[in-house]
């Protein structure tokens, strides 16, 4: 476990809190920069769509690869980013496709490395710093559309390639000269129940896959769905579905002030069934005001499950390491979630049907976190960072 003096852990903090917000950028980037590279190659929808396809599923997979000193895969995950974005900025259409697959796997490689050597390093603080840092990553995501729209004034999608992979360069000089990991630490109850172990890396990927999931699924069709069953225009079901995201903000940052006074599992379970709540009500309602209230309230209780969840998986599995499936499982549904509800959107032509999807998963969340709660139970797990699901 690491020893981190003030000023050290001052340092680390900042250093992980500047990269965590960069990785959010890159993240939501593209898509802000999509219509430059549709000008430029003449991509069809379909094609566009399978840039990001491929670059999601780069980033769930590169999840996989955040094991051992997390300090060399943050170095190794921010260099891959440079080295990518140049690669981007210079690439023919032939090259836009591995281009795009293998940031994607940086990307994943870096927002891992962050979220895990946090767990390591601050295990008795992991879920409160958690949380901030996703507000971090979150402000990052944020000031991508705007940076964005402020290159494309003047310029393409090529320079603003190439400012990232200077961005990504810096960070990963930062990393390498600012950050020490420490040690692996093999908690008590793994080498004695291993299958218990492997059944909560499963409980704990499912819940995140489902979370996820959720929030893209929100994230993506909240302002199509307040335009077809709110009574309004797009520009007013686009201002009122910002709700959700100033609400998601907003307590991503007041979640880790929360958490220094209240116990982990305690917050992680009334903020699904909170979400739940307003799920139903966003569904249920006909009201465009009652509409708005529910996607606020939405966007404050979905903010502090994925770092909590996180939290929670670093404090319970086995090894630090072994979060890096949740962190892949993660990705992973929120890739396929937001897919299926535009599925069955289509095939029923009836969204509101299709936004069920959303009260759905966060009622398999309520299931699959209490038999996480048992699973805990029975493998003796430690409280480290605070109580755990108990």
């Amino acid at each position: 476990m690491q020893d981190h003096s003030p000023q050290t852990s001052r340092r680390t903090r900042t250093t992980l809190h500047a990269v965590f917000a960069l990785t959010g950028f890159v993240h939501v980037i593209g898509g802000p920069l999509l219509p430059s590279l549709n000008r430029t190659f003449h991509l069809t929808d379909s094609e566009a769509g399978l840039l990001f396809l491929v670059y999601f599923g780069g980033s769930s997979i590169g999840a996989l690869f955040c094991r051992g000193n997390y300090t060399r895969a943050m170095t190794a995950g921010f260099a891959g980013m440079g080295f990518f974005a140049l690669g981007i900025s210079a690439a023919s259409r032939p090259l836009l496709l591995p281009m795009y697959f293998l940031l994607g796997i940086c990307v994943g490689v870096a927002m891992s490395a962050v979220s895990l050597f946090a767990g390591r390093n601050f295990p008795n603080s992991s879920a409160p710093l958690l949380t901030i840092l996703n507000f971090s990553w979150s402000a990052g995501a944020l000031t991508a559309p705007m940076l964005a729209a402020q290159i494309l004034r003047h310029h393409g999608y090529r320079v603003a390639y190439l400012c990232i992979a200077f961005a990504c360069l810096m960070s990963a000089f930062a990393c390498r000269r600012l950050l020490a990991d420490a040690k692996e630490v093999l908690r008590s109850q793994a080498a004695a129940s291993p299958f218990s172990n492997l059944r909560l890396v499963a409980l704990f990927s499912l819940l995140a896959f489902l979370q996820v999931g959720v929030e893209n699924t929100a994230s993506v069709w909240l302002t199509t769905y307040m335009l077809r069953v709110g009574d309004t225009n797009i520009v007013k079901s686009a201002a009122s579905s910002s709700l959700f995201w100033f609400g998601f903000l907003a307590s991503r940052a007041f979640s880790a002030v929360v958490l220094l006074r209240t116990q982990l599992d305690l917050l992680l379970r009334y903020s699904i069934i909170v979400a739940l709540c307003a799920a139903l009500l966003l569904i249920v309602s006909y009201q465009f005001i009652v509409t708005s209230g529910a996607m606020l309230l939405l966007g404050i209780a979905l903010a502090p499950i994925y770092p909590l969840v996180v939290a929670a998986s670093i404090i319970g599995l086995s090894r630090t390491s072994d979060t890096r499936f949740v962190l892949a499982a993660a990705g992973i549904g929120g890739s396929i979630l937001p897919w299926m509800t535009g599925w069955i959107s289509a095939l029923t032509q009836d969204i509101r049907l299709a936004m069920t999807t959303v009260p759905t998963c966060l009622v398999l969340m309520m299931f699959c976190l209490r038999s996480t709660h048992k699973s805990l139970d029975g493998s003796g797990c430690e409280e480290r960072g605070g109580k755990l699901l108990t």
